[in-house]
């Protein structure tokens, strides 16, 4: 661990149930310490509040619902919700709910100009940053915004810890500068480190006398500062003595005035200190009581494991127990422990969080393949044959095939005949790749062959386990398009032709599955084939009829042609009619020369119109007297 890196954890108010720790990434995870599991783990989004720097437990009451808020009699007690308030890179502060799971509030927006490099909880609703710009803010948490500041430089400030008897902040960076929270001034100054302040924690004893607990980096030494609101440059109270650099402090004083102190080292080990408050001095420097040293269980070697934070916990049927974790920022377990103050040195012997996690891991793996029971065959790599598309010779077969020839038997290019046509042998070879992989850009270029003897030939070379899958494919292929159904006719035919014995072989049941689709359709298109006839007979006269008008060149230019010939047979047709033919011959000629003639003169046709009318009227006067002649001759015959 880096000497110069800061520890960013902490315990739960509520006996340690829960531990917090943000890792070198930002990252926060908490821990449940009585069931020793991961209970949750958060990222902070970067861009908007940036990676965690601090953190501190926060517990607020929760609000009561409004429909029972008159009906609760005032000395009910409300639950209260437990927080965690962070502190990060851009200086804003959050509180993290352990409940959701999430960033439930963010307080106000008049934040630190810098990171926050430390954060403390007064446990009356106000919560104390320090950060790089050298100010102090104070939160409220029901107001959710910032209601004081005041400056503690020059010096950055590194830790703080609030004492509630005496309502000031200890604010840590070489000095120890002791401030009133109500006139924020400065009350006291303690000068004793002479590098930067790692861990700060606080206790108070009776008669309100208030003590705050510093270690610092590069020192291997833990310093007693008490609180009266007054001197400049004091000297520490106490001195206790480690082995290495501490990281993390906590501390419990007992009613009897009984001290316990336990600082976790950068070597991992934890220092447990007894004393009594009333006995302090600063005359002797004071060693731990015992020390507790974790190491691993492995067969081999004994390897040490690094305790990453100790919590005191009060237990009456236990009065010297101790809650610590041991591991990595990300795996870390728990354990209580009561030490054995009879020897110096307590060496714990625990499996290593890193071995559990990966054994667990195991055999949740191991019960997954259980579940799903998949087994591994177990093969030797000297009997394995591999099988290549390629032709192998027969001088001598080799077992280990080259990569190359592996990746020339996946990527095999159809061989072309002069004409431009796939050879058989391709085609086959083709086939087999494209059934197998189900490629259809593959499968389609080899079924468009229309060509009966290179069908014939590339079934007649298909393996017997293909014929199955071809078959299925010729079956999808039956319900497509016009043009995918002839090619699949043509190898449909040719496949029942070439391997009716392989299809005769199989069950009967299994062979009207597979040709299901193709009777199926065969039946319905024989159904609509009358339909289809008749329509398809219609649309040919249609197009016939369409195509004679569209040869017909006559009239195209307006022009009357006359045949002679046509004239003279007429001339001498005309002897052969009587005068009433002729004239109405001769009007019906008139009406086509006047309707051939220019349309724009008006008064000729109207002429010819009348003169129509004139003749019209003479014949039917003639057609009338004939009869008339008829009618008479009959009746006289009749007399007569």
């Amino acid at each position: 661990m880096s000497v110069a890196k800061k520890h960013v954890l902490g315990f739960s108010p509520n006996g340690g149930k829960f531990f917090a720790l943000v890792d070198e990434n930002g990252i926060l995870r908490v821990w449940d310490t009585e069931h020793n599991t991961l209970k949750q783990e958060f990222t902070p989004n970067l861009q908007e509040s940036g990676g965690c720097k601090a953190l501190t437990w926060v517990t607020v009451a929760a609000s009561r619902p409004k429909k029972i808020r008159k009906s609760l009699p005032p000395g009910t007690l409300i639950p209260e919700k437990l927080y965690i308030a962070l502190g990060t890179t851009k200086g804003l502060v959050v509180l993290y709910s352990l409940a959701s799971g999430n960033i439930e509030r963010t307080l106000g927006d008049d934040s630190h100009n810098g990171p926050i490099t430390s954060i403390a909880y007064d446990n009356n609703g106000h919560l104390y940053t320090v950060g790089t710009d050298c100010r102090a803010l104070v939160w409220s948490l029901a107001e959710e915004r910032r209601i004081g500041e005041w400056s503690v430089g020059p010096e950055k400030p590194l830790n703080i810890t609030y004492l509630p008897k005496s309502r000031t902040l200890a604010i840590a960076s070489r000095q120890i500068k002791i401030y009133d929270v109500d006139t924020k001034e400065l009350v006291e100054t303690c000068t004793g480190h002479s590098g930067e302040v790692n861990s700060i924690a606080s206790f108070t004893y009776q008669n309100n006398v208030e003590y705050v607990l510093t270690t610092a980096k590069m020192e291997r030494i833990i310093s007693f500062w008490k609180v009266n609101k007054k001197g400049r440059n004091k000297a520490s109270t106490c001195t206790l003595l480690m082995e290495d650099v501490a990281h993390s402090l906590a501390c419990e004083v007992r009613d009897d005035g009984q001290l316990r102190v336990a600082s976790v080292t950068r070597n991992g080990n934890i220092h447990i200190y007894l004393l009594n408050v009333e006995s302090l001095s600063s005359e002797k420097y004071i060693k731990p009581k015992v020390t507790l040293q974790i190491a691993s269980d492995g067969a081999d070697t004994v390897e040490p494991i690094l305790a990453v934070a100790a919590h005191f916990v009060y237990d009456e049927q236990r009065a010297h127990e101790i809650l610590f974790g041991y591991g990595t920022r990300s795996l870390v377990t728990f354990e209580k422990y009561t030490p054995n103050y009879s020897e110096k040195l307590n060496v714990i012997v625990r499996t290593d969080p890193k071995k559990l996690y990966a054994k667990k891991k195991r055999s949740d793996l191991s019960g997954t393949q259980e579940a799903l029971k998949t087994k591994i065959p177990i093969v030797s790599k000297t009997e394995v044959e591999y099988n290549s598309a390629l032709p192998i010779s027969k001088k001598k077969v080799q077992n280990d095939v080259p990569m190359e020839a592996r990746l020339e038997s996946l990527t095999i290019e159809a061989s072309k005949l002069p004409d431009g046509k796939l050879q058989s042998q391709s085609k086959t070879q083709l086939l087999m790749q494209a059934l197998h992989s189900q490629d259809q850009t593959m499968l389609k270029a080899v079924l468009d062959a229309k060509d009966r003897e290179t069908i014939k030939l590339t079934l007649e070379r298909l393996p017997l386990e293909y014929i199955s899958p071809l078959l299925n494919e010729l079956s999808t292929m039956l319900q497509g398009k016009a043009v995918n159904v002839r090619c699949a006719l043509l190898w449909l035919k040719s496949l029942v032709m070439t391997r009716m014995s392989v299809l005769m072989s199989e069950d009967k049941e299994e062979l009207r599955d597979k040709l299901g689709i193709c009777l199926g359709i065969a039946e319905h298109r024989l159904h609509c084939i009358t339909e289809a006839i008749q329509v398809s007979g219609r649309v040919q006269l249609v197009i016939n009829h369409m195509k004679l008008n569209a040869n017909n060149h006559l009239n195209e230019d307006g022009v009357l042609i006359v045949d002679d010939d046509q004239d003279e047979l007429n001339a001498s047709q005309i002897t052969d009619k009587n005068w009433s033919d002729v004239e109405d011959e001769d009007i019906n000629t008139n009406l086509v020369l006047d309707d051939d003639d220019d349309d724009n003169d008006e008064d000729e046709q109207m002429e010819a119109d009348d003169d129509v009318a004139v003749d019209v009227e003479d014949l039917a006067m003639t057609q009338d007297s004939s009869e008339d002649d008829e009618n008479e001759s009959d009746t006289d015959a009749s007399a007569g």
